[in-house]
């Protein structure tokens, strides 16, 4: 299964010449499929993404290889095995990537290290950490970033203001298909309620300049992040408004122009249940779409990393 799910996900540059053709639709393309070992396993899997070569990374709740005891979510990466159609056994990225617990600082600070983003060269990670998270004033959670240099991962930085802010609670960083703009979710003041997704771009000098709402056709006075978006300029995201089969759907809509989208379409049974059905990512070729469920189907643990071909989304 997972060879089958590795040929379906990727490229043809990416993946094993002779992978089955996706002209005819058999149970294969038509189904949802759990990603199963070695990347799902008993305790939670998570928010995921993919760099060019099909190298994955993703968070995990996993105890047996977390950077300390009680770790509540740790960065993980895998890289893709050509020869074997699979993904090789993912590794925790260890410290300085993840954080180990620090709650004799503040109780916040959890070791709470989650959604990476990683850029299409696999060189750049970003993700949300509690790693400096306070409770006066209460700010859960950053948005950090580190850089493969030398084959090592950098000592994560901070992405200070204007992306994280000390009342945001910034997460779920993405990098949309420019290569360039980056965008979140945020609570800050004036949004339209809960979380809001923000995209910002860099100035000629290299600073991020104000983050611009995504506005009402994404936004709602419930929880919206993780935008993902496909080549086709298409971008797919989590949401809690109205309409949908549970509490927490995948839903998208089309590019209409800088920061505006067309009306959002949820992405229909075969994607969302009544479950939680959060946080899309595109495997190159982006044929195929993986998210993380709490579905009560098909599930190797709490929470686990499932996929299905695009030819299922409505």
């Amino acid at each position: 299964m997972n060879r089958i799910l590795a040929r379906l996900a990727l490229a043809a540059t990416v993946f094993a010449a002779g992978s089955a053709s996706m002209a005819q639709n058999d149970w294969v393309e038509l189904a949802v499929h759990n990603f199963g070992a070695p990347i799902n396993t008993m305790w939670a899997e998570g928010e995921l993404s993919f760099a060019d070569d099909g190298t994955m990374v993703y968070c995990s709740a996993r105890q047996d290889m977390a950077v300390a005891p009680g770790d509540p979510k740790d960065l993980y990466i895998a890289t893709f095995n050509q020869e074997t159609g699979t993904w090789n056994t993912p590794v925790n990225m260890g410290m300085p990537v993840n954080a180990a617990p620090a709650t004799d600082v503040d109780p916040l600070r959890k070791g709470d290290d989650r959604e990476p983003w990683i850029t299409a060269d696999g060189n750049t990670i970003y993700f949300k950490s509690d790693r400096l998270a306070t409770t006066s004033p209460q700010n859960n959670n950053d948005i950090f970033i580190t850089r493969k240099v030398n084959g090592e991962w950098t000592e994560p930085e901070l992405m200070g203001y204007p992306i994280s802010t000390d009342e945001g609670d910034e997460h779920c960083p993405a990098i949309l298909q420019d290569g360039e703009t980056l965008c979140f979710a945020s609570r800050r003041a004036g949004g339209f309620g809960g979380s809001d997704i923000y995209c910002s771009r860099q100035d000629a000098a290299g600073n991020w300049m104000e983050p611009v709402n995504q506005g009402p056709n994404i936004n709602t006075e419930g929880e919206e992040f993780h935008f993902s978006q496909a080549e086709d300029g298409t971008v797919y995201f989590t949401s809690s408004r109205p309409g949908g089969y549970g509490g927490m759907d995948i839903w998208g809509a089309a590019a209409e122009g800088v920061d505006s989208w067309g009306p959002p379409f949820n992405l229909g049974p075969q994607v969302n249940t009544a479950g939680a059905d959060m946080c899309p990512a595109l495997p190159p070729g982006q044929e195929t779409i993986t998210w993380f469920s709490s579905r009560a189907d098909n599930s190797l643990g709490n929470i686990d990393i499932f996929w299905t071909s695009k030819l299922n989304v409505d």
